[in-house]
């Protein structure tokens, strides 16, 4: 059976059994945009430089069939080490055995979707499916119609986390070809605050496609602290749409590390819809081997006085790709905008090969925005001066990347993300 083939089953199956409520319409709509759009191919603009033919191709199928010992596999990392509320699915399905929720406060809410739009029906359905598009957006639209779990994280007006929700994905595609597609919905009301880690692992030979939809959002005078964290390895293709959608005097910092997967692509789009919104998007990627990695950004700067900066740096070895898209989308009414966006790059091999596109499209004219974008080689000077010195090139070549990623690490509030960006910097080479 082709993925197509298989998607199409799910989705009768699906109907066949489903309630026809609300919820099951945004699905149904979702996937008839699913039919009319299908995978994106090179031909569409936004996929020009990224091939999804082996994903396309490929035999994915969802399954909660697991053989992975998945506590001790997070007893082992460094992030299962942190004090935290944490939520584990496994293959897309909800691991209630190894979430574990320590705040004391009855009125946040952690919980898995599957049970959360049933327990809070109406603050789901008020923004279940409103802010990430299906329309033009095929892969949306997938995982919106086949969604198979995820996190539904809720903080109410005027609370504040004590402690951060760390949300981990783990692929066991040990002894098939696994397809997985969480859907998370964070929602922050006024003057609330939240920090929040996605975590991704991956066991096993076979293949793994992971399709995530993150929908968030932040009411006036939110604030909250957003990781990602790609880890998972071997032949895993993972796609991420993030769609964050804010109102006025909100802070929101997202800080994107890619460190390892065969097929990566992060999709991470902001509507900034209130004064003074301030928006930091700060990434890092890392790729070895015939990996590729393709970050897409969107800022919509929609009302004035916005704030926003987004620095994203790369490191390339081997026969490696990556690919950034940037585009700041400054809005008629958005006047005294501020908006600064940069991608730099460093390339360890000269077989290594990066694609690099940040735009600006500016409507209004009492503005300040800028953007641009590097791409070289380690600096021969510093290197000769700390071999001089009885350093070797390897630990040279450390010191100097590390250097590199600092002032994306100096943007991460938690120490043990830092030690796993040092120790994957040390690893790869």
């Amino acid at each position: 059976m082709s993925f197509i083939e298989q998607i199409q089953a799910d989705f009768d199956a699906y109907a066949a059994q489903a309630e026809k409520d609300s919820f099951y319409d945004i699905r149904a709509n979702a996937y008839a945009h699913f039919q009319k759009n299908g995978i994106p191919t090179l031909k569409h603009e936004e996929w020009k430089y990224t091939n999804l033919r082996k994903i396309a191709e490929g035999n994915f199928a969802p399954s909660c069939l697991s053989t992975l010992d998945a506590k001790s596999l997070l007893d082992l990392g460094l992030l299962n080490k942190i004090k935290s509320n944490k939520i584990v699915f496994v293959n897309g399905c909800y691991r209630e055995d190894l979430t574990e929720w320590i705040e004391t406060d009855a009125s946040l809410v952690m919980a898995n979707i599957a049970s959360a739009r049933k327990t809070h029906q109406e603050v789901f359905m008020q923004h279940f499916g409103k802010y990430a598009q299906t329309e033009k957006e095929g892969l949306n639209a997938l995982n919106t119609a086949l969604l198979s779990d995820g996190a539904f994280i809720y903080v109410p007006e005027g609370k504040s986390l004590t402690y951060p929700i760390l949300l981990t994905n783990i692929s066991d595609a040990t002894t098939e070809a696994v397809l997985q597609q969480p859907r998370n919905l964070i929602v922050l009301e006024k003057n609330s605050s939240a920090t929040i880690i996605e975590n991704y692992l991956s066991v096993g030979n076979q293949a793994s496609f992971t399709n995530v939809v993150n929908e968030i959002f932040v009411d006036e005078n939110g604030n909250l602290e957003h990781y990602k964290v790609q880890r998972a390895k071997g032949e895993t293709y993972h796609n991420n749409y993030t769609q964050v959608y804010q109102n006025g005097h909100t802070n929101i910092n997202q800080v994107t590390l890619t460190l390892d997967g065969l097929w990566v692509r992060n999709n991470l789009h902001f509507y900034m819809n209130g004064l003074n919104c301030n928006s930091l998007l700060y990434g890092l990627y890392i790729t070895d081997g015939n990996s590729f990695v393709d970050n897409h950004s969107r800022v919509d700067h929609a009302k004035p006085n916005g704030f926003s900066d987004e620095k994203y740096k790369g490191i390339l070895m081997d026969k490696s790709t990556a690919v950034f898209n940037g585009k700041i989308m400054v809005h008629a009414d958005a006047q005294k905008t501020n908006a600064y966006q940069r991608n730099q790059n460093i390339l360890l091999s000269n077989d290594a090969t990066v694609n690099t596109k940040p735009q600006l499209e500016i409507f209004a004219d009492d503005v300040k925005c800028t953007h641009g974008a590097t791409i070289g080689q380690l600096d021969e000077e510093p290197m000769f001066y700390l071999r001089s010195r009885g350093i070797s090139e390897t630990e040279a070549k450390k010191l100097l990347l590390n250097a590199f990623a600092d002032d994306i690490a100096v943007k991460i509030k938690i120490p043990e993300l830092v030690q796993i960006l040092e120790e994957e910097i040390a690893r790869k080479l």
